[in-house]
């Protein structure tokens, strides 16, 4: 029952987000880049972005304090942290679907997001690779695609 409750004040909250530009910027334009993980555990993938003289700023799941129990929504300290300030792109790169961590990506204000494809309105490109791949290969796909589309 809670995860019914749970899944739609997230669709609430979701279609109720203001309607943002969206502006699918060259990556040699790019300047800040915010890539989100559960975990402060890809050094190397932050280190290949910055290589290409982007600022990353790297957002990883809130203590479980600072999330609401029965909406699994970061508390306004954690909201405000995050939309403290703009970036030019967002990366995605969370393998297991998690309200928290979908919540952190609508909240992040970017001129384009990209992410693993699980769910409609947050991501402006979606990645649709199985959940068990690692955060390498999902950026790996990121990167190609950006490539593709002449962002690179």
């Amino acid at each position: 029952m809670i995860e019914k409750i749970r899944e739609k004040v997230f669709a609430w909250i979701l279609k109720r987000q203001a309607t943002r530009k969206v502006a699918m910027p060259h990556w040699r334009d790019v300047r800040t880049v915010a890539v989100l993980y559960p975990e402060n555990n890809i050094p190397h993938i932050i280190k290949q972005i910055e290589k290409d003289n982007k600022e990353v700023i790297l957002f990883t799941m809130p203590d479980k304090k600072e999330i609401c129990w029965w909406t699994d929504r970061p508390k306004a300290e954690v909201r405000d942290l995050i939309t403290a300030r703009p970036f030019e792109v967002l990366i995605d790169l969370t393998q297991e679907p998690s309200r928290t961590m979908q919540y952190m990506a609508m909240y992040i204000h970017a001129d384009f997001k990209i992410g693993r494809h699980t769910r409609e309105g947050i991501y402006d490109m979606t990645i649709d690779t199985p959940a068990q791949t690692s955060p390498d290969y999902l950026f790996e796909q990121i990167m190609r695609y950006i490539e593709m589309f002449g962002m690179k």
